[in-house]
C-alpha cells in the first residue's frame, strides 16, 4: 500500500529521509513552545505524494492535515534539498569500462563502447508567466524539455532541464553544457553515446543514417543495431513519468520552480534504482505518446567529419560481428 501511494518502496523512503536529514533547511529546530514542528518523515511523505500523483495541493494539504501555505513552504524546502543531492546521484559513470560491457550485453545485437543514450522528453506545464509562446510546442501544449543521458540500468548520468517546448531537441542539446564537454567525457571518442537523428553526428555522439529511401543493407542494419540499444532512454523516461505522475502535467507557472521539481524527480528516480526496486509496475509507455513526432521536421545538422568516419567504420564492424 505504501509503495502504491508514494510510488517508492519503504526502503527507498528510508534512504531518502536519511539523506535529507543532514540538510540544514530540514533540520528540526529546538522546541520553544507553540505548535510542534512537522517531523522530517512527514515532510518527505507530503512531497512524495505530490510528485507521485496529480492530486491537488488542497487535497494533499487536507489529507495530511496541514494548511496550503505550510504545504507550499515544505514543498520548496524538500525539493531544494533533493536538488542539493543532484551532483551525488546524477553523475557521469566513472566505471567507463563496465558501462560498455553492460550495454553490449543488452538485447540481441553487439554494439561496442556505448556508455549512454540521449534524448529529450517534453514535460507538460501550465502556461508560464514569462514568454508563454516559447513554451507552446508543435503538439499545441506548453512544455519544458528534459534532456537526459541514461545508462543501461535506466539511471540518469546527465540531465539538462528547462529549454522551452518550442525548441527542437537539437537546439536544446546545443544550449546544454554536455555539448561542450561531451567529447572529453567520452575520452575523445574512445567511447560514445547514442542519439536519434535529431542530433548531429560526432565522434562521441553516434546517430543513425537518415533514411531518404536509399539506405544500403549495411546502413539499414546499423540503424537497427543502434535503435535496439538506444531504446533504453525511452524506457528511462517511461519509468520516470510512470513513477512520478506529477510530470504528466506540472500546474505551476514559475519556470524555475518547475525545473527544480523535474530535476528532483530525476534524483529520486536514481535513488530508487540504486535501491534495486522492482520497476515493472511503474513503467508507463502511454505517457511517451506526448513526445511522439515532436522531433519531426527538425533542422538537418551538419555532421562532424570524424563522426562520419567513425560511423562508417562502426557500420562495417557491426555488420560483420552481427552477421
Amino acid at each position: 500500500m505504501f509503495k502504491k501511494f508514494f510510488r517508492i518502496s519503504p526502503q527507498s523512503f528510508e534512504l531518502v529521509c536519511q539523506l535529507l536529514g543532514a540538510n540544514e533547511q530540514l533540520a528540526k529546530r529546538t522546541y520553544r513552545g507553540g505548535r510542534q514542528e512537522i517531523p522530517l518523515e512527514k515532510k518527505v511523505m507530503i512531497v512524495l505524494r505530490y510528485l507521485a500523483s496529480q492530486e491537488t495541493i488542497l487535497g494533499i494539504s487536507d489529507r495530511f492535515n496541514i494548511t496550503v501555505s505550510t504545504f507550499t513552504k515544505y514543498r520548496e524546502k524538500v525539493v531544494n534539498a533533493i536538488n542539493d543531492l543532484l551532483p551525488r546521484f546524477v553523475q557521469w559513470p566513472e566505471e567507463l569500462i563496465l558501462s560498455p560491457i553492460k550495454f553490449n550485453e543488452m538485447g540481441t545485437y553487439e554494439f561496442q563502447n556505448i556508455i549512454g543514450a540521449i534524448d529529450g522528453s517534453h514535460i507538460p506545464i501550465e502556461q508560464p508567466l514569462e514568454c508563454p509562446n516559447s513554451y507552446y510546442n508543435r503538439k499545441k501544449f506548453h512544455s519544458v524539455i528534459l534532456q537526459a543521458v541514461c545508462k543501461d540500468d535506466l539511471s540518469f548520468v546527465n540531465i539538462c532541464v528547462g529549454m522551452p517546448g518550442r525548441c527542437h531537441d537539437a537546439k536544446a542539446f546545443k544550449h546544454s553544457h554536455l555539448s561542450e564537454i561531451g567529447d572529453e567525457l567520452c575520452r575523445q571518442g574512445q567511447y560514445h553515446i547514442l542519439g536519434d537523428a535529431a542530433y548531429a553526428l560526432m565522434r562521441w555522439l553516434i546517430t543513425p543514417f537518415r533514411d531518404n529511401g536509399n539506405l544500403t543493407r549495411e546502413q539499414y542494419n546499423f540503424n537497427k543495431f543502434l535503435s535496439s540499444k538506444r531504446q533504453v532512454i525511452e524506457r528511462a523516461f517511461a519509468l520516470l513519468k510512470g513513477r512520478f505522475r506529477r510530470l504528466k502535467y506540472v500546474s505551476i507557472r514559475d519556470i524555475k520552480c518547475i525545473c527544480k521539481i523535474i530535476s528532483a524527480c530525476c534524483v529520486l528516480h536514481n535513488i530508487c534504482l540504486q535501491s534495486d526496486e522492482d520497476i515493472a509496475e511503474f513503467i508507463d509507455a502511454e505517457i511517451d505518446e506526448l513526445d511522439a513526432n515532436l522531433g519531426e521536421n527538425f533542422p538537418v545538422n551538419a555532421d562532424n567529419g570524424e563522426g562520419i568516419l567513425k560511423r562508417n567504420n562502426l557500420t562495417i564492424e557491426l555488420n560483420r560481428v552481427n552477421s
